[in-house]
């Protein structure tokens, strides 16, 4: 989060499943796991996204299973997986477009 933060953008949210297949093809890293901007903040909340949002389980690709606090949410191929937010993964920023 906090590179992401530094470089004006924040860790991925992506939009729909088609925005994470388009992912998975640039990246042509199929079996690696990427920070994205999901996670389940506290006891008693579910998963969100970094921007506040709840998570829309029915617009991706998931195998979240049911985690606690500490969980957070990768990239991996065309779906989103759940790993403990301590473990050592690279990560995916995105900004919004700039109009030139």
């Amino acid at each position: 989060r906090e590179d992401c933060r530094n470089r004006g953008s924040t860790l991925l949210v992506p939009c729909d499943q088609d925005e994470l297949e388009f992912l998975n093809e640039s990246l042509q890293k199929p079996t690696r796991h990427f920070w994205i901007g999901l996670s389940v903040p506290v006891a008693g909340t579910g998963w969100m996204w970094e921007n506040g949002s709840d998570l829309d389980q029915h617009r991706l690709q998931l195998d979240l299973g049911k985690r606690g606090p500490g969980a957070c949410g990768t990239l991996k191929g065309n779906g989103i997986v759940s790993q403990s937010c301590d473990t050592t993964l690279q990560w995916i920023c995105k900004r919004e477009s700039a109009e030139i």
